[in-house]
């Protein structure tokens, strides 16, 4: 493992216990590589406060102003769900505040957003409600989630029917294991404000596969890992494992979890749940591609557009037919685009021109800064897919 990656990962250890780490001069060297590999994985508070050093006053600066604003977004997001409450209304909170409550310092663990699960008749009354509040729609809202944002984005929410897309043939199954989960929720207390979430076994096994999506999709990134680690290590009496496992079996994404597990035990000292103790994996290709992606694998977007490549490995595993070349990638099936061009839902027939807007954009893309390298992106797609095979995604 590279050296700045190791040091990372010590700091990180450290971080989530609220623990601080006395920096010698071999470790200030390596300041700015830490800071930016933090600041990519969207744990840059996390880290400074953790490391702070008084030759790194900038760093210890941003951090605290990110958390101020992280702490302001909670607020709000707690007023709206008083609001909610006032009405009637108890949506189910996922990821966000409760992953964020895990931490010694909920604040140093940021959040882009908040995802509500909530019952699809519901939807008209809590879209009055938020945009009584100054936030409004963007995007298709006949989609089974619906982005929520103000003006500034300062507070950015995710109304969930279902909390995986149905029609989604690389993923979509996930959906089914949360039937009924409105039904199970458990309550929580934030800053003495209650509200609903996840039962916990539902929790974990929305994060697991929550993770498993964006594997597919370009990367993980070491947050969502320090997340399902910190719940599972809080909520294990409580996790029906067998349960869990049998659901990662039936997703064929077993090795997959206990390698996450692997790398949760081997570097962030966490125990290995002994539902998974006896996969034997290799964790260390899946860490490596974890720490070079960066949250969601979005420094890179060559791994970005490889995604197309990944999804279609994992569609043809499923379905039992033949892989497709790398100009597939650009001719999705209906199934697929419908994610990215709303539109099909409702006109399907438009296809050809969806096709159209795809390549449009990539063409554009091009002409970027950072421009898109297609003989890059199809080797990283290989490498990925080789990942899928390491830990039976995907069979050879």
């Amino acid at each position: 493992m590279d050296e700045i990656y190791g040091s990372f990962l010590r700091v990180l250890r450290a971080a989530i216990r609220g623990d601080k780490i006395r920096a010698d001069e071999s470790l200030r060297q390596q300041f700015p590589k830490l800071y930016r590999l933090a600041a990519e994985h969207h744990i840059l508070p996390l880290i400074a406060d953790c490391l702070y050093d008084e030759t790194q006053k900038g760093a210890a600066l941003y951090a605290r102003q990110a958390t101020v604003s992280q702490a302001r977004r909670t607020a709000d997001f707690l007023l709206l769900m008083q609001k909610f409450a006032s009405h009637g209304l108890r949506p189910v909170i996922v990821k966000g505040i409760v992953c964020r409550s895990l931490y010694p310092e909920p604040e140093q663990r940021p959040s882009e957003d908040e995802d509500l699960l909530i019952r699809p008749a519901d939807y008209p009354a809590y879209k009055a409600i938020l945009e009584e509040n100054g936030l409004h729609a963007s995007g298709n809202e006949d989609d089974y989630e619906v982005s929520f944002a103000t003006e500034d984005r300062c507070l950015h929410l995710e109304l969930h029917r279902s909390l995986f897309p149905p029609e989604s043939d690389a993923y979509g199954d996930c959906a089914r294991f949360f039937d009924g989960a409105l039904d199970r929720a458990v309550e929580l207390r934030v800053m003495d404000v209650p509200l609903l979430t996840l039962a916990p076994t539902d929790h974990l096994l929305f994060l697991l596969c929550h993770a498993y999506k964006h594997f597919l999709h370009g990367g993980i990134g070491i947050r969502q890992l320090c997340d399902m680690a910190l719940m599972a290590e809080r909520d294990d009496a409580q996790i029906d494992w067998a349960q869990i496992r049998g659901s990662c079996e039936e997703l064929r994404i077993a090795f997959f979890a206990a390698a996450l597990f692997r790398i949760a035990e081997r570097q962030l000292g966490f125990a290995m749940p002994e539902a998974f103790a006896e996969l034997e994996v290799d964790e260390s290709d899946l860490l490596d591609d974890m720490l070079s992606g960066g949250l969601y694998g979005g420094v890179d977007i060559d791994r970005a557009h490889s995604s197309t490549m990944t999804l279609e490995a994992v569609v043809a595993a499923r379905s039992g037919r033949r892989r497709r070349g790398a100009l597939h990638s650009l001719f999705l099936p209906l199934s697929s685009m419908r994610g990215h061009f709303p539109y099909l839902k409702k006109y399907p027939w438009l296809l050809p021109w969806a096709w159209l807007q795809r390549i449009w954009r990539y063409l554009r893309r091009k002409k970027n800064p950072s421009p898109v390298s297609p003989t890059r992106s199809i080797r990283i797609a290989r490498e990925r897919i080789e990942l899928l095979r390491e830990y039976h995604i995907v069979e050879s």
